[in-house]
């Protein structure tokens, strides 16, 4: 059976959002940037997936699922908008943000996906860093997205909390990897050395 989030509100700005790997200490952070100069719906760079939305400001749901299998659409009205792969980097947490503001917050209702209901929540789930995923972007309300929030701007409505787009991120096993695993701890003497190419004399 799938593991499925809870749903998230996507606070979205600038045309897109990401649903990223959080950072583990100990690792090495990744700061990879996507390129957006690529006419592709969704980028996936090392820790994260970044989903580009046809409006630029709004709110969206947003659900994570964990498949064990190619189980089709999570239900009627879902749109595949891309497949891709990723490797997990640190320990394969993830969650899905807001643009600039962190993890996003619970939607106001419950989604329906593969035939069950998930509720308002944090949109976040546990991956195993030992696989490789096939990510499916699948969504709703993309179609006509841009033209409804221009109609409920012209109506002067509060487009920024408007529903236009859902989105449900699923991610199906597709092979096997070396875990990433933490770098060696170094020590104050260890760093201080590698910076001045000796210990200090009180280290040595």
């Amino acid at each position: 059976m799938s593991e499925i989030s809870h749903v998230g509100a996507v606070s979205v700005t600038y045309g897109h959002f990401p649903v990223g790997e959080l950072w583990e200490p100990g690792f090495e952070r990744e700061e990879s940037r996507p390129d957006f100069q690529t006419d592709t719906s969704v980028i996936v760079i090392p820790g994260q997936i970044v989903v580009r939305t046809r409006v630029q400001e709004h709110t969206a749901p947003v659900v994570l699922v964990r498949g064990h299998g190619q189980d089709g659409a999570p239900g009627e009205n879902w749109t595949l908008l891309a497949s891709e792969l990723y490797r997990p980097v640190y320990t394969g947490r993830m969650a899905a943000f807001d643009t600039t503001d962190g993890l996003a917050k619970p939607a106001a209702v419950p989604m329906e996906v593969f035939g069950r209901l998930s509720e308002p929540g944090e949109a976040s789930l546990s991956l195993d860093p030992a696989q490789i995923y096939l990510v499916q972007v699948w969504e709703q309300g993309r179609n006509d997205s841009r033209e409804r929030f221009e109609a409920a701007s012209q109506r002067g409505e509060d487009s920024l909390h408007g529903w236009f787009e859902a989105y449900a991120i699923v991610f199906t096993p597709s092979g096997r990897q070396s875990p990433p695993t933490p770098a060696t701890p170094v020590s104050r003497r260890g760093r201080l050395a590698a910076r001045h190419g000796k210990p200090p004399l009180g280290m040595r």
